[in-house]
């Protein structure tokens, strides 16, 4: 006679699996409306005014309830700019991927870093301007939020970087500018277009080219600087 098979611990057992989803998946979707909730408070009235107190006004929540998933203002903050960065830099990193060489890689790199943007402009301006209007010392970030930062440089630029390496290995740009140092430009570039988008359109002055114009004219650039 065979032995009994042992029963299931609670821990196993398919209901606590169940709700421990079910719980999860309510823990994330509060983390999303807390985050969404601050965007709009931010877009709408600044870092300075950004509290605690006014994103909890905001979802019509308690503040205790907003510190169960953040602890400060700045790591609020530092969620939804993380957040922004990542879904680019992950865009990008597909697309470099792909590229066949690194003139093409860094076309990727200005335009996805427009597409990603462009359309959310918002984002834009919170991942990279609001930092910058923010009064002295309103913005804290510590050492393991930066070393959070970081990777996502290697998403966007290492591909690129490589491919540009390796070409040197064979006959050096006509640029003759570090591989790296390329792909950063290649990124910059997108980002001073898209920071002069967001300001003609903001008083209804919209730049003369369209964005395909001159994600093109950036991307003959970049591609010209590192042909032989």
């Amino acid at each position: 006679m065979s032995a009994p098979k042992p029963r299931p611990t609670p821990d196993e057992s398919p209901a606590v699996t169940a709700r421990v989803a079910r719980r999860e998946q309510r823990r994330n979707r509060s983390r999303e409306e807390i985050l969404e909730g601050a965007r709009r408070v931010l877009l709408r009235s600044g870092i300075s005014a950004t509290t605690l107190d006014s994103v909890a006004k905001e979802i019509g929540v308690s503040k205790a309830a907003l510190y169960y998933y953040f602890p400060s203002k700045d790591a609020l903050l530092f969620e939804l700019v993380y957040g922004a960065l990542d879904a680019h830099a992950q865009a990008v990193h597909g697309a470099t991927g792909k590229a066949r060489n690194g003139g093409d890689a860094l076309r990727a790199i200005v335009r996805e870093t427009v597409h990603a943007f462009a359309p959310r402009i918002d984002d834009f301006r919170l991942a990279f301007l609001h930092g910058q209007v923010a009064s002295p010392g309103s913005v804290h970030w510590d050492e393991q939020q930066f070393q959070r930062i970081r990777p996502l440089n290697d998403l966007c630029f290492a591909d690129a970087a490589k491919m540009l390496a390796e070409e040197r290995k064979k006959r050096p740009g006509r640029a003759r500018v570090e591989p790296r140092l390329m792909a950063f430009l290649a990124y910059l570039a997108a980002v001073g277009m898209l920071t002069m988008k967001g300001m003609v359109e903001s008083v209804d002055d919209p730049l003369a080219y369209s964005d395909e114009q001159l994600i093109e004219g950036f991307a003959r650039v970049f591609e010209a600087a590192a042909g032989p």
